[in-house]
């Protein structure tokens, strides 16, 4: 309803495009906290932030798989918009070979 509201970090750097997990316990979203843009997580307090993917390509709009299992994103590291899947830990990141820009699970 609005109210009770309350900021979650506390700091200069851009963030955007945040997305709750399934069991509603964390959240995922990009900032540029790193120099560029990449994908972060951390705790639906705000507590534990953490930095999951790590190189010079732009990444955004992280989006949920519905187990909580995967995340995945949009980079540029082709030069143009494509989707890309890693475990929600930050491990074995790979490109799904789809390009675009606002990955979705479906449903």
């Amino acid at each position: 309803d609005g109210t009770e509201a309350r900021q979650l970090t506390d700091n200069d750097d851009s963030k955007s495009d945040p997305a709750w997990s399934p069991d509603g316990e964390r959240i995922a979203f990009a900032s540029d906290s790193a120099g560029d843009w990449e994908i972060f997580v951390m705790n639906a307090d705000g507590t534990e932030a953490r930095q999951l993917t790590d190189n010079d390509d732009s990444k955004s709009d992280p989006a949920w798989s519905p187990d909580g299992e995967r995340i995945a994103f949009a980079s540029d590291s082709a030069g143009d918009g494509e989707i890309f899947v890693m475990n929600a830990d930050g491990t074995d990141v790979y490109s799904t070979g789809v390009h675009g820009d606002s990955p979705s699970w479906g449903g």
